[in-house]
């Protein structure tokens, strides 16, 4: 294998694979990427056999091959090199040399054989939505996923058919027991949709680095046998997704609303930002006062102070004080859109549905705490 390669798209091509590869698992060939070079280019491939990622690079390919080496490793060397160009040649004993201006370096590889191949994949249905709109569905549910084990279930974002007569539309849901979040967008095409449709928190984490300056350029997405894949331009992103079962979501999501809130986002956020400075347990509740025009926040801590902080609203409803956790609602606030948020409250002890009632596109569900 020898090739003639741009410096800043395999750096840029290393360095989203450094999401993908397995630094301390059993197996450590994992932690290696595979270097395919053919006619036309270099393929890069990383995978922990239950995420994969591949990209398509243009180079300048004398002669192919393949040769896997320490990630990490290379994507260092690479990001450090003087020249816009580099050269990468396999030489004896599966070494990659790597030559950049004056800088030299030798890698030690392993041979393409004992890297693990990928799992076969058969779609059973292709879609095509807007870069911008995944990336919103994924950001907008992804905090809420479930972090501890506590439910094999909650682990993952849970995926389903939300088309009606006049759109075709996909809905991702997650929940961690305490806070729900959902988000739907339009979809071009047809999704093999089953009940069982789980993605896991991984696959959510690289899916936002892979997205992080999404467009509106469409993605395809195909569902297959357990698996999902992703594709966009020479880019491919495969995983598992998980065997578990997601609860029913419907019934969490309240209906009756006696108490209803509107007020500012930013001014909601901005406040809640200040009054935790002065939360010890971050699973403690920050007393919320809902009077007038007014919405009053509050924290005491016996052992640091106390801080309260008002911030004006429209209220429907008769007065209510509630307990919450802010981290939660902060989380929600950073991924909602609109300039508003409603709360909407039945009593002080039951589910608080947070949105922006003239976008329908996403919804949030968190859970009150008592004050006491």
């Amino acid at each position: 294998m020898e090739l003639y390669i741009e410096r800043e798209a395999l750096s840029r091509g290393l360095s989203r694979i450094q999401g993908i590869i397995e630094r301390r698992g059993t197996l450590p060939v994992l932690a290696n990427v595979l270097l395919h070079a053919r006619e036309g280019g270099l393929r890069l491939t990383g995978t922990d056999t239950e995420v994969a990622f591949l990209e398509e690079l243009d180079a300048n390919v004398e002669s192919a091959g393949e040769l896997a080496v320490d990630a990490a490793g290379l994507f260092q060397v690479v990001r450090t090199l003087p020249d816009a160009t580099v050269h990468l040649k396999v030489a004896a004993g599966n070494r990659l040399e790597i030559v950049s201006g004056r800088a030299s370096f030798r890698l030690l590889g392993i041979a393409a054989e004992e890297y693990p191949a990928l799992a076969p994949f058969s779609s059973q249905g292709t879609a095509k939505m807007a870069e911008a709109d995944l990336k919103r569905l994924v950001d907008q549910v992804s905090f809420s996923v479930a972090k501890e084990e506590i439910r094999y279930g909650l682990n993952g974002a849970h995926v389903e058919d939300a088309s009606t007569d006049d759109e075709k539309k996909i809905r991702w849901v997650a929940t961690d027991g305490h806070r729900l979040a959902l988000a739907e967008a339009p979809f071009e095409g047809e999704f093999a949709f089953t009940q069982r449709m789980l993605v896991p928190k991984k696959a959510l984490e690289v899916l936002k680095k892979l997205l992080d300056r999404a467009g509106q350029d469409a993605i395809e997405l195909d569902f297959g046998d357990g698996a999902m894949q992703l594709r966009r331009g020479g880019q491919t992103f495969w995983f598992r997704l998980l065997e578990g079962e997601f609860p029913d979501y419907t019934a969490v999501v309240p209906k009756e609303h006696k108490h209803r809130a509107r007020v500012r986002r930013s001014e909601l956020s901005d406040t809640l930002r200040r009054v935790s400075v002065l939360v010890a347990d971050r699973a403690r509740a920050v007393g919320f006062s809902f009077a007038g025009a007014e919405l009053e926040v509050q924290v005491n801590n016996v052992d640091r102070g106390e801080v309260r902080e008002s911030v004006p609203i429209e209220l429907d409803g008769e007065d209510i004080s509630v307990g919450f956790n802010a981290r939660y609602l902060q989380d929600i606030l950073a991924v909602m859109p609109g300039d508003f948020v409603e709360l909407s409250l039945a009593h002080p002890l039951a589910p608080c549905l947070v949105r922006n009632p003239e976008i329908a596109s996403s919804t949030f569900v968190v859970m009150p705490m008592r004050l006491d």
